[in-house]
């Protein structure tokens, strides 16, 4: 019975990498908000601004998603421990948002009433 729980305790949810979408988007949400004020609160006219538009858009998950699933992997190779997986990946979920200035919801909400003027 021992032997089965540990043959358990190797295998790591692949499920977990999906974990970091939500920071992603509203790190994207935030980004792109203060995007679309800088270039004046309107639609994005050339290819340019569109392709911006997007990556930032879906750029933070998009690098969130692969950090994570890096980490994970590191984590079943047995180089790196469950601790420095979250304090890593939270560290820079954290340094993000402080980066792009969202302290609390309110910066959320009005980064989604910015774009929902805009569009």
């Amino acid at each position: 019975m021992a032997d089965r729980d540990d043959e358990h305790k190797e295998q790591i949810s692949e499920n977990l990498t999906w974990l970091w979408v939500p920071p992603g988007v509203v790190l994207g949400i935030s980004a792109l908000a203060k995007y679309m004020h800088y270039i004046g609160n309107t639609r994005p006219d050339d290819l340019m601004s569109v392709v911006i538009t997007v990556a930032l858009a879906f750029g933070p998950s998009a690098v969130l998603i692969s950090v994570a699933e890096l980490f994970r992997k590191e984590v079943q190779r047995g180089r790196m421990s469950w601790e420095e997986y979250w304090i890593v990946l939270s560290g820079i979920v954290v340094a993000a948002f402080a980066f792009l200035g969202i302290t609390g919801v309110d910066d959320i909400a009005e980064a989604l009433a910015l774009l929902s003027r805009s569009s």
